[in-house]
């Protein structure tokens, strides 16, 4: 596994070089300099994994830069100083990032996601449905038909792209048994983001033009479970 570092801090480089070498026994930390004077020593089939900050990103701007080289085997960090960068990533391609205000932790996460994509494994473990009962009759609804969940009151709608249905339960109180593409992005809303369409730092809009504020408390669970199932 080869790891490429291009960040503007040199204290995050000097972290992530460390931590690296902790975790990956077998990795081999570069520079993307070196590999752009260098190229011709990678093979086809190397892994790759790049490190990039906002001021470093324009160096993928071009695939030849990768000339030669399987994309499926380069998987790409940005690292984000702050939660509305962290969403300008996400909205632009960049599913994979760390938060650098807490570095060594989201590290610990981002290894998990570089194994798994090594691998090709995917881990997340996710129910089929939810049952709804009502006086007449019980409905099976699958969680990935489920756009959005509203609160009301002491119940909650679960929205779908033609109807809704209301149980009685809290969001809180459900969402916690729901795939991990659900999540809370407000005090009285919670997503589906496989139907999400587009996000700002105040909104999202579903599939269904549905759109959702963001609370400024929730912004951070966003981009986390984005990251967690990007």
């Amino acid at each position: 596994m080869i790891f490429f570092i291009q960040l503007n801090n040199q204290s995050h480089t000097n972290k992530l070089n460390d931590m690296i070498s902790a975790k990956f026994s077998d990795s081999k930390i570069l520079s993307l300099g070196k590999f752009a004077t260098d190229k011709h020593n990678f093979s086809l089939t190397d892994k790759i994994c790049i490190f990039v900050d906002k001021t470093n990103c324009n160096i993928l701007s071009t695939e030849e830069q990768f000339n030669g080289i399987n994309r499926k085997n380069i998987f790409l960090i940005m690292v984000a100083e702050n939660a509305d960068y962290a969403i300008e990533c996400l909205r632009n391609g960049f599913y994979d990032y760390l938060l650098t205000n807490d570095l060594e932790n989201d590290f610990k996460f981002a290894a998990v996601r570089i194994q798994n994509h090594l691998s090709g494994e995917n881990n997340l473990n996710i129910k089929n449905h939810i049952v709804i009962k009502d006086h007449r009759s019980i409905t099976k609804l699958q969680y990935n038909n489920i756009v959005f969940i509203e609160a009301y009151g002491s119940y909650s709608n679960l929205y779908t792209n033609s109807k809704f249905y209301t149980i009685s339960k809290t969001i809180k109180s459900i969402i916690h048994n729901f795939p991990e593409t659900f999540v809370r992005v407000h005090r009285s809303y919670a997503v589906n983001l496989d139907h999400v369409k587009s996000f700002s730092t105040d909104e999202v809009v579903m599939n269904n033009n549905t759109r959702i504020k963001i609370s400024r408390a929730k912004k951070m669970a966003l981009i986390e479970a984005i990251q967690k199932t990007a």
